[in-house]
């Protein structure tokens, strides 16, 4: 019934608590939740707080959930539609979020990095072992990099396919991201994902070659960045550097 939308729901109730243990909710806590289903991480949630806005595009999931738990906002919407400029807070992140728009929730969120204190999310474990990757890792991406440049991200459990119904033929991970707004203090989300489109744009040229409208050489140096590195050679430190000036010099 819900595989066309891609809803795989977690029906290990142990496992729902434990997740709702690690997250440590307190009653001032403002909590979004990706996909609500049937209600089951919601239900475990609301013992702790009651500011929850729990999303579905299921309208007939969003229905039944509301009976039992009247106090809780319930809306039916795409959380790629969501407006965060509406609420003008900060909240804390959770969901079990279809695995087949994963990368799209995940940029919604980046863009919306700072109405964010935290992100609690359930990831395909390939995708998830991915955002970890060091950089000889073929597979380490843009969103590797502007994960680990916005938040801390750690690794909580891994979850066996049967924990969940339907079954998927995947396993899944359960990460945290943790804001990292005092560290790196980017503001203009939209510029470094421009940045980072430029850097990616052709992976086997050096950093200046893809980044030279935003940088030049002497700006490289000054940084302490080789502007004759390879894009397959730099570390998520030096990608920070480069888009942080660059990001400061047009503020």
């Amino acid at each position: 019934m819900y595989k066309d939308i891609g809803q795989n729901f977690l029906i290990n109730k142990k496992i729902i608590k434990n997740i709702i243990n690690f997250i440590k909710p307190n009653k001032k806590d403002i909590f979004l939740e990706i996909g609500c289903g049937t209600g089951q991480l919601t239900k475990e949630l609301y013992k702790y707080t009651k500011n929850i806005i729990a999303l579905d595009i299921d309208n007939n999931l969003i229905k039944k959930c509301k009976k039992k738990k009247n106090k809780i906002i319930f809306l039916n919407i795409d959380i790629l539609k969501f407006n965060f400029y509406k609420y003008k807070t900060k909240f804390r992140i959770i969901g079990n979020i279809p695995y087949y728009i994963s990368h799209k929730i995940i940029y919604k969120l980046i863009k919306n990095y700072n109405f964010i204190y935290d992100i609690h999310i359930l990831l395909q474990k390939e995708l998830a072992n991915n955002l970890f990757l060091n950089i000889k890792n073929k597979k380490y991406s843009k969103t590797t990099i502007i994960i680990n440049l916005l938040f801390k991200i750690k690794k909580i459990i891994n979850i066996k396919n049967y924990n969940f119904q339907p079954k998927p033929k995947i396993e899944s991970t359960l990460i945290k991201l943790k804001s990292n707004n005092n560290i790196n203090n980017i503001k203009n989300i939209n510029l470094c994902i421009h940045i980072l489109n430029n850097i990616f744009n052709k992976k086997n040229k050096k950093i200046y070659n893809n980044l030279k409208k935003f940088i030049n050489i002497k700006e490289f140096k000054k940084i302490n960045i080789n502007p004759n590195i390879r894009i397959n050679k730099i570390n998520i430190k030096q990608y920070c550097k480069i888009i942080k000036y660059i990001i400061n010099k047009n503020n």
